[in-house]
């Protein structure tokens, strides 16, 4: 059949391989509904491509929990052969017991393998580049996903072109490809390609081509279209069927088909289905009983096609329907015989797990899905892993007796907790680790009894159950302390996951208490495999609340030794933790440079290393930076970026909601109820003074901005108990600045300096705080709240120059209230202007940066040379900068 209507993407995909070639790759992802003819696009692509590239071709396997990186595997007959060293270097994880890093092969080696080879050249004598086609992403798992996530992130420095086709329609039921596509978009060498449903003179052209080389002569194309709706594989099993009339289902079309099939070729095509998206012609041939012959007819006529020693359907709705057809007796008895033919061939466990399962082996299902799953952990591919758990636990559940040993089936609900709490499902990660738990109770095993309780106690506090957690917490330790003998790491963890939650809560004096018990420990287990990651763990916990609690010198001191001892052992998620709480107790004290500098390098560290939920923390806390610093601007862009990631966890969404909130509110959009109750609901939920005090702070402001002092000090007084008893003097004291003057007790405990000024009346003592901290909000706030009016006149011009207008509005309306002149309000046009310059002194700062002098600008314009100064103070002013020169050099956008 003809390819139609697919030059435009064929041009496109050969511009790409182009600049790949030029060292300026690509990754394209091709997208489609099941059938629209991507994979026919990949091969007039491969094709038209010829020797100009090293051409490869992998696929997604989604007719069984697919073998992690299976796709890499594929490819590497093409690729050098470093790439993947050799399989005894990588023997499957150990069980951890800890819930540690996961040890065990190493995916960073293996994805830095790959992309040295698309980046070098094989050699002198072949330097063209590689076109790695990578089909239906939609079955990938997840460790394949996050390769494709950290190629794409690079992949403009490689000469590559790589293309990656998915179905669009399963996107949705797709969180680990929805989430692929949306970290990838920014990426500079990703680009998108869709792949339309054939038109109707297509569809008209491939009739006209089928009946002028003697098929049927009778088919409505128009009739044809409407019931395909273009989909190119229903066209061309329509026109293939051999029948006169078209099917009201396509389906119909594709039965039709195998019907006319003879029984040895409808027995090949049934094993063909059942075996999943490929199947080796060794493994057929001791399938059929009529040897591999009975393959030719199904070969011949277009349904079956043959790659390289492997046999698959032309398209998998065609495997996918044959599939569907095969009666439950025989289907079971095929899949017995795949798993014997395949496990004499020791294939990979995950495909035995596969074919044990839907042939009811239990006993060979539990072993090769455990096996399977704890594979799948080591190179990351968690959602798999997890599936393969679940299927070991399902078919223990069917063995008969005495059944699996109880201590297996404890360690099968415990990997399944893992599995899943590392792709976030903590709610029935908890549930699992709570089945573990019971297991180890009746048979006594108290040590894994005490360390389940403690991860019970983690995983409830992700899901906002701090009370609960902190008795999970608590029943570790008095089930662990009991434990007679030499010091546990178990007992360990659990003083730190003390530490943890008190530091979480504020509580510095606890936070203290459990951090030394646990330090004390760590010492007696030097020399233990966790000893690093479980001392680099408590001080990141110590040190956060030293910094909180005012101590930042020692504070810093232990969170940077933390964060070099996770560097130099290699234990990124720790590192990338003591990065995120570095710069979030910079940005709780107001420490603008230390909070860029932890943000800016732990970016590249986290970025490199795709530890995206810990990205996620350094984004918010990016966004953060520029609200301090009166970038309403750039504050909501980044809000709204953080809001609008397909995999925002639940509680990561409360920060951005509150910066779009603030920055709606200080402009004076007033829409922001549905952002303020989502984050009260939020903030509600986790019950902690980190979360509490920010949006009690966003609600009073929002209350003084429209003009209610009481409605904001009554809010203030309701949070008074929680920010009192927390350990954090700025949260605090941004909370008791609202409170009105009877309201406030005198025996308050500390809050931070520019607070106490605020607090004791000294509003313009406060103010110059906040202007040496970088803060002109928090300073143009404080003038404002002390009401003399000439406060309130330079607070007026601090809000408008930041473009706060909903802020100045609040000033003007109190001069007024006092019978005072009340500086005149932006107009429109300034105040739409990015910048918040006004439109002469957009023209003005124009010519200064094409470096006309004021005299030449005065001249240009028709206006005095003193007027032309003024504009240039005032622009230079508006923009923050203090030299001519330094305006040259800063783009203005256009007006």
């Amino acid at each position: 059949m003809m390819l139609v209507e697919r030059q435009g993407q064929l041009r496109t995909l050969g511009s790409y391989l182009d600049e790949a070639a030029a060292g300026d790759g690509r990754l394209v992802f091709v997208s489609g509904e099941a059938g629209i003819g991507k994979t026919a696009l990949m091969g007039a692509l491969t094709d038209r491509v010829g020797d100009r590239a090293r051409a490869a071709i992998a696929y997604c396997d989604g007719s069984a929990t697919p073998s992690p990186l299976a796709p890499l595997r594929e490819l590497l007959p093409a690729l050098p052969p470093e790439v993947w060293p050799p399989e005894d270097a990588h023997e499957a994880a150990a069980r951890n017991s800890m819930w540690l890093t996961p040890k065990g092969p190493s995916r960073q080696d293996l994805f830095n393998r790959l992309l040295v080879a698309l980046r070098e050249p094989p050699g002198a004598s072949d330097s063209r580049p590689y076109l790695i086609v990578i089909e239906d992403a939609h079955d990938a798992d997840q460790a394949t996903l996050d390769l494709l996530l950290f190629i794409a992130r690079r992949v403009h420095t490689c000469r590559a072109l790589v293309v990656v086709t998915y179905r669009d329609e399963d996107l949705d039921d797709r969180p680990g490809l929805r989430q692929l596509i949306g970290d990838s978009a920014s990426a500079t060498g990703t680009r998108r390609l869709g792949v339309p449903p054939l038109s109707r003179q297509a569809v008209a052209d491939l009739v006209a081509a089928e009946g002028s080389g003697g098929g049927p002569k009778a088919v409505d194309a128009e009739r044809l279209h409407d019931i395909t709706q273009g989909n190119a594989f229903y066209v061309t099993e329509v026109l293939s069927s051999g029948e006169e009339t078209i099917p009201d289902q396509c389906r119909d079309a594709i039965l039709a088909r195998v019907a006319n099939l003879s029984s040895g070729a409808a027995q090949a095509l049934e094993i063909v289905a059942l075996s999943g998206a490929r199947v080796e012609v060794a493994v057929l041939e001791e399938m059929l009983s009529q040897g591999l012959p009975a393959l030719d007819e199904a070969l011949s006529r277009g349904l079956l096609v043959e790659t390289r020693g492997v046999i698959s359907f032309h398209h998998e709705l065609a495997r996918l329907v044959v599939d569907e057809h095969v009666a439950p007796g025989k289907r079971i008895h095929q899949h017995r015989r795949l798993y014997a033919v395949l496990a004499a061939r020791g294939t990979d466990p995950a495909r035995l797990a596969h074919h044990a399962d839907l042939g009811d082996l239990s006993e060979e299902a539990v072993d090769h899905a455990t096996t399977a799953g704890l594979s799948a952990s080591g190179l990351g591919a968690h959602r798999e892993a997890a599936r393969q758990f679940r299927r070991a636990l399902r078919h223990a559940d069917r063995l008969a007796p005495p059944g699996l040993p109880e201590t297996e089936r404890a360690d099968l609900f415990w990997s399944l907790g893992y599995e899943l709490y590392i792709t976030g499902n903590t709610a029935e990660a908890a549930d699992a680790v709570g089945e573990a738990r019971e297991i180890w109770e009746r048979m006594g095993a108290t040590i894994r009894v005490g360390d389940a309780w403690r991860c019970l106690s983690r995983l409830l506090w992700f899901e906002g159950r701090n009370a609960d957690a902190h008795q999970a917490g608590r029943r570790a330790l008095d089930v662990l302390e009991e434990v007679g003998g030499p010091p546990t790491p178990q007992l360990a963890y659990a003083y730190g996951n003390m530490t943890q939650l008190k530091m979480l809560a504020g509580d510095g004096d606890s936070t203290r208490k459990w951090g030394a018990k646990a330090l004390e420990l760590i010492d007696d287990l030097e020399g233990d495999p966790a000893h690093t990651e479980l001392r680099s763990n408590t001080l990141t916990s110590l040190g956060t609340m030293e910094v909180v609690a005012g101590d930042a010198p020692s504070g810093i001191a232990m969170l940077e030794e933390s964060l070099d001892m996770a560097r130099g052992s290699d234990l990124h998620e720790h590192a990338a933790r003591a990065y995120v709480n570095l710069a979030s107790t910079a940005l709780s004290q107001h420490r603008i440079a230390d909070a860029r500098r932890h943000v800016t390098e732990g970016l590249e560290y986290c970025t490199e290393r795709d530890l995206d939920t810990w990205t996620h923390g350094l984004l918010e806390a990016d966004a953060d930076l520029c609200l301090l610093q009166g970038d309403l601007d750039a504050t909501e862009a980044k809000a709204r970026a953080l809001l609008d990631q397909p995999s925002l966890p639940r509680l990561h969404a409360l920060d951005p909601l509150v910066l779009l909130a603030h920055v709606q509110g200080r402009r004076g959009n007033g829409d922001v109820e549905h952002l303020v109750d989502r984050a009260v609901a939020l903030a509600e939920e986790a019950g902690e003074m980190q979360m509490i005090a920010p949006v009690t702070q966003l609600r009073c402001e929002l209350a003084w901005l429209a003009g209610s002092d009481d409605e904001a000090a009554a809010l203030a007084l309701d949070s008074v108990e929680i920010v009192e008893t927390a350990d954090c003097r700025w949260n605090r004291g941004g909370v008791l600045r609202w409170l009105n003057p009877e309201g406030l007790s005198t025996t308050h405990r500390e809050v931070a300096p520019p607070f106490a000024a605020e607090l004791a009346g000294r509003s313009r003592e406060a103010a110059a705080m906040w202007e040496e901290l970088g803060c002109p909000y928090d300073q143009g706030l404080a003038l404002a709240r002390g009401r003399d009016p000439e406060d309130l006149v330079e607070a007026i011009g601090i809000f408008d120059g930041m473009k706060a207008f909903g802020a100045s509005e609040r000033c003007r309306a109190d001069l007024r209230a006092q019978g005072h002149a009340v500086p005149r309000a932006p107009s429109r046009a300034t105040r739409d202007h990015p910048q918040g310059l006004t439109p002469r002194e957009a023209e003005v700062a124009e010519l200064v940066a094409r470096g006309l002098s004021d005299a030449d600008i005065a001249a240009r314009l028709s206006i005095s040379r003193r007027t032309a100064e003024h504009h240039v103070a005032s622009i230079l002013m508006k923009l923050g900068v203090t030299s001519r020169r330094e305006l040259d050099q800063r783009a203005l956008p256009t007006t």
